[in-house]
């Protein structure tokens, strides 16, 4: 019987290394085919169309504090499992494949260097916080995200028009597909009995995504690439009006609040081009007009915020735990602040918040994090990983600023829809590779990686054509002396 156990296992483990050395064949040559843009189409598919998956045939429970909690996430069926597995093998052999053929070609980083960085230190961090935390750990799906995101950097560039595009296409596949449901399966997709600020409407869209604050950032993200890359088919068109109308349906306040912040930016970044313009051309136009109406807009606001009206307002927003009184969280970053105090160089290590140590800390077993991007951070791996997470986005910031101009203000909006959710919940994260958070992170990292190659590319095609412009030249013959 032992010799046929261990038979059992050489076999398993043959079996398992053949299927591990035509897997990374197959994205071998996939990748060898298809080029950057089919390795964008499959992390961008795969991240989202697994996690669907689970969503799909997962239990969902409603509770009474206007809260969804996703039972699936533990009572996943077994082909539902195995189709994550699949996801997460393709996609880390797509990655390794990709790497590998980078070093192999000794590809240098041509742009994004400030990122390259940051990633670096956010990785370094990883491994600080697993070896030296005061429960070191070791989650190898870290490996995972910070690999992919890192491909980003030397695989052939693409145009970051492509990167929309891509995404868009997943994204309206998910914006429809939450509509549809929500039609054909209402229980399960959309939560009865909320109560928003919508008068009348107690209904609250969770769709093909865990939470209603999940699905929410994914509508807002599509918006923000449909106006940048404007299709001219049925299909964009129909993107546009579903993601909004799911934007609406979530009724996710902070999403709300973020989507009027990024209008008054991109608006005031198209403005303040054109109102530069007119300055040095001496005329007045549409961009003297606006800003002129802007301060006038602006003085009215500042007098209804001192009215009644505005604290009605304002006090209705504040009713939902959405945007609120923190309720809960405070004692969470009460908790995650004890436990940095601790060990306070690097951490707790990355296990903070999960099951165990919400149960030894009589945490919510819905708090998976610290509900603030710099308490998990420092709780997590203390000032070490503060400071990498800070270095992290301040690459983030410089790229959103310097490339705000040339695409109308978009970086800056979608900057604005990760920093915007920083206090209360944990946009960046590096340990779930599936996952629509990080669907969202990846989307901005590899926009304003594939800016910042293409800006560097630019820069050296320029000094390229100067430096054979001079050698063209040829000196003018001198007199010969007789």
């Amino acid at each position: 019987m032992y010799a046929l156990y261990i038979s059992i296992y050489v076999f398993i483990a043959i079996a398992a290394a053949i299927a591990l050395v035509l897997g990374v064949f197959t994205a071998s040559r996939g990748v060898e085919r298809f080029g950057s843009k089919g390795v964008m189409m499959v992390y961008l598919w795969l991240m989202m169309l697994a996690p669907t998956l689970r969503i799909m045939t997962a239990p969902r429970e409603y509770l009474t504090e206007a809260d969804a909690t996703l039972a699936g996430y533990t009572a996943i069926s077994g082909p539902v499992t195995w189709a994550l597995r699949l996801s997460t093998v393709a996609i880390v052999s797509v990655a390794g494949v990709v790497m590998l053929m980078a070093l192999i070609r000794r590809q240098k980083l041509s742009g994004g260097t400030f990122l390259a960085v940051g990633l670096g230190a956010v990785f370094t961090t990883m491994l600080t916080s697993a070896g030296l935390g005061a429960k070191p750990a070791f989650i190898h799906q870290s490996l995972y995200t910070v690999l992919m995101l890192a491909t980003l950097l030397v695989m052939p560039r693409i145009a970051p028009e492509q990167v929309a595009i891509q995404a868009k296409r997943v994204l309206a596949f998910l914006m429809i597909g939450s509509l549809v449901l929500a039609v054909v399966q209402p229980s399960h997709y959309v939560q009865t009995g909320y109560v928003g600020i919508i008068p009348g409407f107690h209904y609250r869209l969770h769709g093909l995504a865990p939470h209603a604050n999940s699905l929410a950032p994914l509508a807002l993200l599509y918006l923000i690439l449909a106006y940048w890359v404007r299709g001219k088919n049925p299909w964009h068109f129909l993107g546009v009006v579903s993601a909004a109308a799911v934007l609406v349906l979530s009724q996710s306040k902070t999403i709300w609040l973020t989507a009027l912040l990024i209008v008054f930016v991109i608006v005031v970044t198209r403005v303040s081009r054109q109102f530069g313009q007119e300055l040095r051309s001496a005329r007045i136009g549409w961009g003297t007009i606006t800003t002129l109406g802007a301060y006038l807009g602006a003085g009215l606001m500042l007098l209804w915020m001192f009215s009644g009206e505005a604290g009605r307002v304002f006090h209705a927003l504040m009713a939902d735990s959405d945007v609120s009184t923190l309720t809960g969280r405070t004692d969470i970053w009460r908790v995650t602040l004890d436990t940095w105090r601790k060990s306070p160089w690097f951490g707790y290590g990355p296990n903070l918040w999960d099951l165990d140590f919400r149960i030894r800390h009589h945490g919510a077993l819905a708090a998976w994090h610290a509900h603030n991007q710099f308490l998990q951070a420092l709780g997590e791996a203390g000032i070490v990983g503060l400071a990498g997470m800070l270095t992290y986005l301040a690459a983030l910031v410089y790229y959103a600023v310097r490339f705000a101009g040339p695409t109308r203000g978009v970086t800056l909006a979608l900057l604005l829809l990760i920093l915007s959710r920083t206090m209360t919940e944990v946009p960046i994260r590096f340990s779930v590779l599936l996952d629509a958070t990080f669907f969202v992170h990846a989307v901005v990292f590899a926009v304003l990686v594939m800016l910042a190659r293409q800006a560097s590319a630019a820069g050296q095609a320029s000094v390229e054509g100067q430096a054979a412009a001079a050698t063209a030249i040829k000196p003018a013959q001198l007199p010969q002396l007789t």
